[in-house]
């Protein structure tokens, strides 16, 4: 029988909130380059600030447990890839929404352990 643990935080997960939550994202991103940031530190500073808050909602066990799904995902991304060199196709360039496509909605309530 398991322990339960600390109670998590429920997220409102549905498709509409995500493509809402996306566009916002990417408005503050194209605000932030346009007015003359470079897009690499907005991407660092966005995802460093995006990660902190995520540890104080769900704590830092769970922020590591998400940076290491979002690497494990991104090594997929990278093996598809050579598997298409491989095969010898071109390969063509995994979009943002590729990318956040392939995460699981449900993570958030997968236990870390």
């Amino acid at each position: 029988m398991a322990v339960p643990g600390p109670e998590r935080p429920t997220v409102d997960d549905t498709f509409e909130l995500r493509e809402r939550l996306s566009r916002a994202w990417r408005a503050v991103f194209d605000n932030a380059v346009e007015a003359g940031s470079p897009p690499d530190a907005v991407v660092e500073t966005m995802t460093a600030v995006a990660h902190a808050r995520f540890a104080e909602l769900f704590g830092t066990a769970a922020a590591a447990s998400y940076l290491a799904l979002l690497a494990e995902q991104m090594r997929d991304v990278d093996h598809d890839e050579a598997e298409t060199l491989i095969r010898g196709e071109a390969p063509g360039p995994a979009s943002f929404d590729d990318v956040v496509a392939t995460m699981d909605p449900a993570w958030i309530e997968r236990d870390p352990l």
